[in-house]
C-alpha cells in the first residue's frame, strides 16, 4: 500500500484527483489534505507519506516554501501539480521531476505512478535545490551535473550546444565543456533564451559569441570554432544572422 498525502489550495482540485485514485489506483491510501504551507508541513511531519503531490501554488505560498521546511525530513517522493504551463513546469522535466498538468489526467497520473513504483524512489534534494536556482535564474543560467555535483553555467558564459546523439554538449568560454543528459531540443526549451539560436539541426549557438560569417559561409564563433548551417534553411538563417549584426566576409 502507497500512502500519500494531498498539497492543494483547491478543494474541487483535490476531490477530483481523490477520485482518480480511489477510482484506478486501489493500491493508494490518501492520508490527509492540507491547502497552506504551514498546515503542509505540519501534516508531511506527522503521517510520514510515502508520496505528496504537491500543488505549486497555495493559499499563502508555494510548494517550494513546503519542501523547504522539510529539508531534513524528505523521506517521500513528490509529485507536482500545476495549472500553469511555464517555466516552472520546464525546470521540471529537465531535471526529471515528477510533474502532472491540471486538469490531471488519469492515463498521466497511472504514468507517474508506473514510475515510481518501478524506482521506489526518494526526493532528491540536491536535485532539488539545483532546480529552484534554476527556476530562481531563468534564463541565467543552466544547470549541469558533473563529478557528482550539480553546477550552474552562466548562459553569458556559453558559446553553443552540440548535439550529440541523447546529449548535448555544451561549449563555454572558459576553455571547458560539459556533457548534459538531454537532446539538444530539450536544452533548447530550458535556456529560452533570445540571445540563442538554432543555426543547424546539431547546433545552438549564443548569438553574443558569433564573430562574423566565413567565405565558406560557416559561422565563426569568438573562439574561432567554425559551425555550418543548416542547408536546408540556410537562406533564413543567414538573413536572421545579419539582422542581427553579423558581418559576411
Amino acid at each position: 500500500m502507497i500512502h500519500a498525502i494531498i498539497i492543494e489550495d483547491e478543494q474541487s482540485s483535490m476531490e477530483y484527483l481523490v477520485s482518480i485514485l480511489k477510482r484506478k489506483h486501489k493500491d493508494i491510501k490518501i492520508l490527509g489534505w492540507a491547502s497552506n504551507v504551514n498546515d503542509a508541513v505540519t501534516l508531511i511531519e506527522t503521517e510520514r507519506p510515502d508520496i505528496v503531490f504537491l500543488d505549486i501554488q497555495l493559499n499563502d505560498g508555494n510548494g517550494f516554501q513546503v519542501l523547504d521546511e522539510l529539508k531534513d525530513q524528505m523521506t517521500f517522493e513528490v509529485i507536482f501539480t500545476t495549472g500553469f504551463l511555464d517555466y516552472k513546469e520546464k525546470a521540471m522535466d529537465y531535471f526529471a521531476f515528477y510533474y502532472l498538468n491540471k486538469p490531471v489526467q488519469e492515463t498521466e497520473i497511472k504514468k507517474v505512478l508506473d514510475m515510481y513504483s518501478l524506482k521506489h524512489s526518494s526526493f532528491d534534494m540536491r536535485k532539488y535545490e539545483a532546480l529552484k536556482k534554476q527556476i530562481q535564474n531563468k534564463n541565467k543560467v543552466i544547470t549541469v551535473f558533473e563529478k557528482n555535483e550539480y553546477k550552474r553555467i552562466k548562459t553569458s558564459d556559453v558559446l553553443y550546444c552540440e548535439a550529440s546523439g541523447n546529449y548535448t554538449l555544451v561549449h563555454t568560454n572558459q576553455h571547458k565543456n560539459f556533457l548534459i543528459s538531454k537532446n539538444l531540443k530539450k536544452v533548447e526549451t530550458m535556456i529560452e533564451n533570445d540571445d540563442f539560436y538554432r543555426i543547424h539541426r546539431s547546433f545552438l549557438v549564443n548569438l553574443e559569441h558569433v564573430k562574423k560569417i566565413s567565405q565558406k559561409g560557416m559561422v565563426i564563433m569568438s573562439n574561432d570554432s567554425e559551425i555550418s548551417i543548416s542547408a536546408r534553411n540556410r537562406k533564413k538563417v543567414l538573413e536572421f544572422l545579419k539582422s542581427y549584426g553579423v558581418s559576411e566576409p
